[in-house]
């Protein structure tokens, strides 16, 4: 555990040191210069380790420290992408021999990385968006049904109630049937000094109730006080089962160490009223496949609703995710009657940015159709 420790934090310092090194070297910068270059981003990763232990554990100045170390993080993930690629732009310019090249590329990849920073930070500060999204679904006994969602939280030391106020506010007025968490709304504990009634959460009220399920961050910030502060609130806390809301839907959820047991997602499904859909919360929409399997072997209708992907935050992670995988952002179905939604979540989680996506609060409208 030492040696991956200690390895794992060699190369995310190489990747600031070489972002240093990439400009010093592509602006023909040496003395001073060049080692300011190195101590702004030797600081940067300083910061960025600081902000990771200020988030789970009490330190001084915790609520400056770890906005910025994180906004650092999410800069080193900028410029590494953008270098990356102005490499593969250099190595290309090997068979062309564009004079200069190497310079003027450097001034452009470092502009261009100094705007998407801007703009990431601006993306996460200022848009948020109330997403309407309606699915048809097949056996639903009342014309429509309408779900609020939120995912990917992410309460930790340094989250303003302030601020998670704010959201929820948004939700209020928007009169849902029902509220799903879909796990990582907390990295911290909760529930010890009643610290969950600084954020709102009483506000939220839906007709038929606030479900929820774990994250794995629920299992870093400890399970017990997560279920013990939704208990007070009167939110029930799905672990690996189903619910049914008597003439109206199933509602499952799976915890998050469970999301690829075949077993415990068979005996959900089974447990399902065959006369209704069934809603089907989970973290990771890794278990989509495996979901859909399960409803259409019981002769189910499945929507599945997960978040964890953090859809269009910054690169490389993101880029990452595009490309390996399956599930990323928005609608997927498999076959006629299996259906998931996947957020981009409701807040950021580490670097207070988002290049692409913003954060959202999901409106699902569920509408009810025939089969034939």
């Amino acid at each position: 555990m030492k040696l991956f420790f200690i390895t794992s934090l060699t190369i995310y310092l190489s990747g600031y040191l070489y972002v240093a090194w990439r400009i010093t070297s592509g602006l023909n910068m040496y003395g001073y210069r060049a080692s300011a270059v190195y101590i702004v981003f030797i600081a940067l990763f300083a910061l960025s380790i600081l902000a990771f232990i200020g988030s789970r554990a009490a330190m001084p100045l915790v609520s400056i420290i770890v906005p910025i170390g994180y906004t650092a993080m999410g800069i080193w993930g900028i410029f590494l992408t953008v270098f990356l690629l102005n490499d593969l732009a250099n190595a290309v310019n090997l068979f062309f021999h564009i004079k200069n090249f190497r310079l003027n590329s450097t001034y452009i990849a470092l502009s261009l990385a100094v705007i998407m920073c801007a703009w990431s930070l601006i993306n996460a500060a200022f848009i948020f968006r109330i997403k309407n999204v309606t699915i048809d679904v097949p056996n639903l006994p009342v014309p429509e049904l309408r779900i609020v969602l939120f995912s990917d939280v992410h309460i930790n030391m340094a989250t303003s109630p302030r601020t998670i106020k704010g959201i929820f506010d948004k939700a209020v007025n928007l009169n849902p049937d029902l509220i799903f968490f879909l796990g990582d709304i907390v990295d911290k504990d909760l529930d010890k000094n009643n610290k969950f009634e600084r954020y709102g959460f009483e506000k939220l009220r839906a007709t038929h109730g606030v479900f929820a399920v774990a994250g794995n961050h629920e299992y870093y910030a400890g399970m017990d006080s997560f279920l013990a502060a939704f208990e007070k609130l009167g939110f029930r806390v799905l672990q690996s089962e189903n619910v049914v809301i008597e003439n109206l839907v199933n509602i499952a959820g799976i915890n998050d160490i469970d999301f690829k047991n075949k077993q415990v997602m068979t005996e959900i499904f089974a447990a399902a009223d065959k006369n209704y859909p069934v809603l089907f919360l989970s973290h990771r929409p890794e278990s989509f496949d495996m979901a859909a399997a399960e409803a259409a072997a019981n002769g189910l209708s499945l929507v599945q609703f997960s978040g964890h992907t953090h859809a269009g935050q910054v690169p490389p992670i993101d880029i990452a995710r595009q490309f390996f995988m399956r599930y990323n952002y928005g609608i997927y179905k498999i076959g006629e009657k299996a259906v998931m939604y996947i957020t981009s979540g409701t807040r950021p989680w580490g670097p207070p940015m988002r290049l692409v996506i913003p954060s959202e609060i999901p409106v699902i409208t569920l509408k009810g159709i025939e089969t034939q």
